[in-house]
């Protein structure tokens, strides 16, 4: 499956995304799609899960083959395309699933505050997790991806978090354009 990027104006993701799926017949691509994260929110002390975008003004698309559909005058100001190579799509795959939605890492903590356990997406790249900001509840990894180093911000979820009834909060979705809930494996 070959993947590629389409850049957009930030904001304009899900319209270029209903945009293609309508005008764009459906045997020229697999899936066009926004990879979206979970996060957690502090407020009052309350944990608040809610989605976004991960990487904003991106939008995905894989075909089987090379990318070969024309854009048209309603797409053409909206995106620019560019193939995405082998490894970015391996972490992207990675951290994202089948589903395109990077879900909450679970971190442990000994009893000195140390790191002692990772849950997947941020096992996965462990080794390029630049800092954690506890209180924000993130951690920064830094990878190399479209060819350029790049500070990425994965959500994360704490003992506390889980010991205290989380909130969930919800987002619009091109996928079915229904407003639903995230919830956490």
């Amino acid at each position: 499956m070959k993947w590629y990027l389409l850049k957009t104006w930030e904001g304009k993701e899900e319209e270029l995304v209903r945009e293609i799926r309508s005008s764009v017949p459906p045997s020229l691509y697999e899936e066009c799609f926004v990879i979206y994260q979970e996060r957690i929110w502090r407020r009052k002390q309350r944990s608040i899960v809610h989605v976004e975008n991960l990487f904003p003004g991106c939008v995905f698309l894989t075909c089987r083959e090379r990318c070969c559909f024309e854009r048209t005058e309603k797409t053409d100001s909206l995106f620019s395309i560019l193939p995405m190579m082998e490894e970015d799509v391996n972490f992207l795959e990675k951290i994202s699933g089948e589903d395109h939605m990077v879900r909450l890492s679970y971190v442990w903590k000994d009893d000195k505050g140390e790191i002692c356990g990772l849950s997947d997406p941020l096992k996965a790249c462990k080794e390029q997790i630049e800092r954690y900001q506890f209180k924000k509840r993130y951690a920064m990894v830094r990878h190399r991806l479209w060819g350029e180093e790049r500070g990425i911000v994965l959500g994360i979820i704490l003992k506390e978090d889980s010991e205290r009834k989380l909130l969930y909060g919800s987002m619009e979705r091109a996928a079915g354009g229904k407003s639903r809930n995230y919830r956490m494996r």
